[in-house]
């Protein structure tokens, strides 16, 4: 299951949830303040250049232009 963050509407706090990827936002609220529906933002991801694990490690949050990606 893939950690997803979100931010909260009415007090801009910043939260992660491990959530499958077909659920949504309907049932989170904030954990700071306990508004409903916090919004899911756009965050950053690590990965290897191969399948064995083993090269370069990278992060982005940006699309790559690589055709090999």
């Amino acid at each position: 299951m893939p950690i997803y963050e979100y931010k909260c509407p009415a007090c801009n706090h910043r939260f992660s949830v491990l959530q499958r990827i077909s659920e949504g936002n309907e049932h989170l609220q904030c954990e700071l303040c306990g508004a409903p529906r916090p919004v899911k933002q756009f965050s950053t991801f690590a990965s290897t250049n191969n399948a064995s694990g083993g090269g370069a490690f990278t992060t982005s949050n940006a699309p790559s232009k690589s055709p090999f990606t």
